[in-house]
């Protein structure tokens, strides 16, 4: 057993690996944090029909989700400097290939959650916003105080898992030369040839950090409910005081 598979290797690999955490998470929160705000304005272009920019975000969209991560990836990692330098920019080799890894998380994230958002906004009665505008409210007031909130509310496991998609697709960005958990488990596995050691050790850390984002998705459900509650007692009480 212990010439294919040692246990104490696996144990004594894996703080290297973790010492390399932060990049995945870091990756994951930021490119997920900018994502939410591209796919929320991407989401409202379509639904309030917003002409030349509705049809600009439904070709964005069809292009990220019938194209594969890893091709976007490549796309936008080697083939946008090469555009950026006919197009007269200069030293794009000093350009950190971390900006551009962002720069493709944030376009395929975004336009899974622009379509994750769209639906659960068009799930939700028109006779809300309606009923918003009759007791005075703008559209943005409507949208921001009782639409959006049970929209997001409506989205939470389906974003939940778009998330997760995202932490797992981290582990390719070691493709372009970012240095992560699997460019480690890679390059140890180069040198001491215990490939299944190292790869479990992967597998269990993400493992783990989906089960974290599990628990935040509970979390951020409980919290959210009683925000929908709250606002939803507030317009009664503003509508009571209108008819009164």
């Amino acid at each position: 057993m212990g010439t294919y598979f040692s246990f104490q290797y696996m144990v004594q690999a894996l703080p290297d690996l973790l010492s390399y955490l932060d990049v995945t998470v870091v990756l994951t929160v930021i490119a997920e944090a900018a994502a939410l705000v591209l796919g929320c304005l991407v989401a409202m272009l379509r639904v309030r029909n917003v002409k030349v920019l509705k049809n600009l975000c439904a070709v964005y969209v069809s292009f990220i989700r019938g194209t594969p991560f890893l091709v976007q990836l490549y796309l936008i990692c080697f083939g946008l400097p090469r555009v950026m330098e006919a197009a007269g920019a200069r030293d794009m080799r000093a350009v950190p290939v971390l900006l551009f890894v962002f720069l493709v998380m944030v376009l395929h994230s975004g336009a899974y959650i622009a379509e994750i958002l769209r639906g659960s906004i068009e799930s939700i009665d028109k006779g809300q916003l309606e009923a918003c505008c009759s007791i005075g409210m703008t559209t943005f007031q409507a949208y921001h105080r009782i639409i959006l909130p049970q929209a997001f509310k409506l989205a939470i496991p389906a974003l939940s898992n778009e998330v997760i998609s995202t932490l797992k697709n981290t582990s390719l960005v070691f493709n372009v030369g970012v240095v992560d958990m699997m460019s480690k488990a890679e390059l140890m596995a180069s040198y001491s040839y215990r490939s299944l050691e190292l790869y479990l050790d992967v597998g269990l850390i993400y493992i783990v950090l989906c089960f974290i984002c599990y628990g935040l998705t509970s979390f951020f459900e409980r919290s959210t409910q009683s925000v929908k509650k709250e606002n939803i007692l507030q317009v009664k009480r503003d509508a009571a005081v209108t008819v009164e």
